[in-house]
Order: C-alpha cells, then sequence, then structure tokens
C-alpha cells in the first residue's frame, strides 16, 4: 500500500504561517524523506464565506502549489484533489494538466469529480445541473485530445474547432485519472475512464449531505462499496484489477499531539490492505507549523517505515 499526504493547509484552522514559502518546502522535502507517495492539493477557488467560517476546508490553487512543491522534490506524486469538472473550460485544464506532468517530470495525478458547493459553481460561472455533464465532455475531450488528436466539438458553452492541446503530456497516454467514486455514477467513470477509483471517508450524515455524496461512515462501509466497484468492473468487462483504489480520510485529522498511537494505525493499515485498498490520502494538522511536520514524522516512523 502507498500512501498520500494533503497539504496542512487543507486543515479548517489553518494558520497562515503554513502556507508560507519556507513552510511548504519544508513540508513537501519532510514528506517525500520520510516515505509519503503523493502530496494533494484540493480545489475550491471560490467557496463561499459561509462555507468557510462553518468549517470548510483550507484551499490554495492546486496548479499553482503542485508545481512549487514539485521543484523542491523528486519522487512523490502530485495529486490534484480533486479538481470539479465544471469550475474550469476542458481545453484549459488539460492544458494546465499537461504543463504541470512536463513540469514535474511526469508525476502528476489527476484527481476528478463533480464539485458539490454549489455558491462556487455560480460565481465562477458554471451550472451545478450540469456537473456531471461537464464531467463527461471533459473525460472524452481528454481521451482524444491527450492522443495528440485535434478536437471539433461545440456544446452550449464552448465552440471548438482544430483545438490541439499544448504541450502534450509526458506521461502516455496521459496522467493517471483517479475518479471520486462515493456514488454509483462515479463509479462508472472511474470504470470507462479512470485509472482509480477515489473513494473519501463521510463519518457523518452531515458531511455526506454538505458534499452532496453518498454516506461511507467505515471500513464496513468501504468494504461493500469496493465490492461494489468490482462487480461493475466486470459487468464492464474490465478487469478489477487494472483500478487502482484510493481512500482519502481513513484516519480523519493526523495530529501527533493526539492520543493515536503507532500500533492502532498500523492495524487499521492492514485491515485496509485487506478490502483491497492501494493508495490512501491523509489530511494533517495546520494549526501549528512544527506540529504539522512532527505528524508527518511520527507517521512516517511508525506506518511508513515499518
Amino acid at each position: 500500500m502507498k500512501h498520500g499526504i494533503q497539504h496542512a493547509i487543507g486543515d479548517t484552522r489553518w494558520t497562515p504561517d503554513i502556507f508560507l514559502p519556507e513552510s511548504i518546502t519544508t513540508f513537501c522535502q519532510t514528506a517525500e524523506r520520510v516515505g509519503f507517495d503523493l502530496l494533494a492539493f484540493t480545489d475550491h477557488p471560490a467557496p463561499s464565506g459561509r462555507w468557510v467560517d462553518q468549517g470548510g476546508e483550507g484551499t490554495a490553487d492546486p496548479f499553482t502549489s503542485l508545481a512549487y512543491c514539485a521543484a523542491f522534490t523528486t519522487r512523490m506524486r502530485l495529486l490534484t484533489f480533486v479538481l470539479a469538472a465544471s469550475y474550469r473550460n476542458p481545453f484549459l485544464a488539460a492544458h494546465q494538466v499537461a504543463t504541470l506532468d512536463r513540469l514535474s517530470g511526469g508525476r502528476l495525478t489527476v484527481g476528478l469529480g463533480t464539485g458539490y458547493l454549489f455558491g462556487e459553481f455560480k460565481a465562477l460561472g458554471a451550472d451545478p445541473a450540469m456537473r456531471r455533464r461537464d464531467l463527461d465532455v471533459l473525460l472524452e475531450l481528454w481521451r482524444e485530445g491527450f492522443n495528440g488528436a485535434d478536437i471539433e466539438l461545440t456544446t452550449d458553452t464552448f465552440r471548438a474547432r482544430d483545438a490541439r492541446i499544448l504541450p502534450p503530456p509526458l506521461q502516455t497516454p496521459h496522467p493517471p485519472i483517479w475518479i471520486h467514486a462515493n456514488s454509483p455514477f462515479g463509479r462508472s467513470r472511474a470504470i470507462s475512464h479512470g485509472d482509480g477509483a477515489l473513494f473519501m471517508f463521510t463519518p457523518t450524515d452531515e458531511m455526506a449531505a454538505s458534499t452532496r455524496t453518498k454516506p461511507l461512515k467505515d471500513f464496513a462501509d468501504l468494504g461493500h462499496a469496493i465490492q461494489s466497484l468490482r462487480d461493475d468492473a466486470e459487468r464492464a468487462k474490465r478487469d478489477p484489477a487494472s483500478l487502482e483504489v484510493i481512500v482519502a480520510g481513513p484516519w480523519g485529522m493526523l495530529d501527533c499531539r493526539s492520543d493515536v498511537r503507532g500500533e492502532t494505525l498500523r492495524e487499521q493499515e492492514a485491515a485496509l490492505a485487506e478490502l483491497g485498498v492501494s493508495w490512501t490520502v491523509s489530511l494533517v494538522c495546520g494549526d501549528d507549523v512544527q506540529a504539522s511536520l512532527d505528524t508527518l514524522e511520527f507517521f512516517g516512523a511508525e506506518v511508513l517505515g515499518r
């Protein structure tokens, strides 16, 4: 099993010091040194003040942030966690993806979803009612465009004639695509277009409702979701083993100041592996720079180093 970490700005309690250049540099280099395999930034370019004030996660532009971290790391993969397909014209998003893949030496993994903050959609000029269609358009366009085809496509929001995606991505046929898969819709798109299915723990009904996704409260729910993914893949004539299984948030907020024990983390890691999980993506505390670094060291010593 491999493990990723979301940058500490994702903590709702993040402080400005956590996003200073020197703090980010130290964070990503520490994460790579202790054994994390991936670094993630989420995508919320225009969240509502109400959402932020009620505990919405901290956020920074994922392309800029990942590009910065790519310059100070050599091994870790870089994850958009996750891009909302409706927020950008699909050609613009493809251009950003391909450029970052080139600049990172082919280390980009693209996390994709439909999004859930309807106020954010409207602030960005997107229609939340069309979010599933927008994801389908993007996936089809990328499949053709990343293979070098000139695209001719007309929708109700854009018209492309012989449009080409440049530069081409370094990875072929394109960077791995992980699609948010709590819902049957997401699982179906992961099977038809993705390289991985990304499940997100929603431990409360309120969290599931606010993120407009299916509840996934515990390991039992996760096991059922993974089995559904495998069954659906077989019905679609796709080998289930060809899909990565990614789980976000299996340990909640990682914080070495809590009473979490390494033995417990290792037991839960073994349980996740038994279910067929190939990657985890965890959130780390962001209210204190040193605590975030100490937590990376703790997880590295107790889990990654074992």
